[in-house]
């Protein structure tokens, strides 16, 4: 009666708009968060002593998951209008899910000696409730990355050593709601998709460029690409800014390290 829920017992698992891609769980996830907000205000009128609490907008609801990179990572496919199905699976026939989800953040973390990790977030614009089950049969084929199977191609790295990365996408999104409904009629992507990234370089023959060169030149038409493939050189996952600019350089040095350099960039997308 009182058995707590452990993390064998528990699967993630989601599916596209319209079955595309196939429903599939999510394996090597760290971490997964779901939940919600009401919006409210206390009204204080006239003749009422205690207040009354009115509703102030629509309900927030949100969720996110850390995973370890291990295989093709199927969340690259909603960054458009997509939307995405999801479930939290436990006890085999006990699930709690959403039928609209709409990404809203990912991000990717690669560093010398460790795993890469993905983080994704997603806003769900239906109501999530118990007995929404996304599950389905689609295997996946796991691969572990090493840091000789990881490659990163910007300013500077064909003569240093890179030792990390971070990269993000960010979806701006508007829902569309009708008087009457509790659930917008459409939600729409606002263009252009942002990306940015963050590249750690231990410094050989690296330089800062000088810090006008933006105002002189903006400094764009980088070329910022990442790749991801497991031990056997199977592509998981391939990255890149487009349109890059250089917006910001640090270098930093301490009596007990290296001298680092980290390249900032940002970059957008139709």
């Amino acid at each position: 009666m009182y058995g707590s829920k452990l993390n064998y017992e528990t699967h993630l698992f989601i599916s596209g708009e319209g079955g595309s891609p196939s429903a599939r769980e999510l394996s090597g996830v760290d971490s997964f968060n779901i939940g919600y907000q009401n919006k409210a205000n206390l009204i204080n009128p006239l003749g009422y002593s205690e207040g009354v609490t009115a509703i102030a907008g629509n309900t927030a609801q949100t969720v996110s998951f850390s995973r370890s990179l291990i295989y093709d990572d199927p969340i690259l496919d909603f960054t458009g209008d997509k939307s995405i199905r999801g479930s939290f699976n436990y006890d085999n026939n006990t699930s709690y899910g959403f039928d609209s989800g709409y990404l809203s953040q990912y991000s990717v973390n690669c560093a010398v000696g460790s795993v890469p990790k993905v983080n994704a977030s997603f806003v769900v614009y239906d109501e999530m409730r118990s007995g929404v089950n996304a599950s389905g049969t689609a295997s996946t084929s796991i691969y572990i990355p090493s840091q000789g199977s990881i490659s990163a191609t910007c300013d500077n790295s064909s003569t240093n050593r890179v030792i990390g990365f971070d990269y993000s996408i960010t979806p701006k999104r508007k829902p569309y709601y009708t008087i009457g409904s509790e659930f917008p009629q459409e939600v729409k992507l606002i263009p252009p998709l942002e990306y940015s990234a963050s590249v750690q370089i231990d410094v050989d023959e690296a330089f800062m460029e000088s810090g006008y060169n933006f105002l002189q030149t903006g400094n764009r038409e980088k070329t910022v690409s990442f790749s991801i493939a497991g031990r056997d050189s199977t592509v998981l996952q391939s990255l890149s800014i487009p349109n890059a600019s250089l917006v910001s350089e640090q270098l930093t040095a301490s009596a007990d390290g290296s001298v680092r350099l980290t390249l900032n960039y940002i970059g957008h997308q139709p």
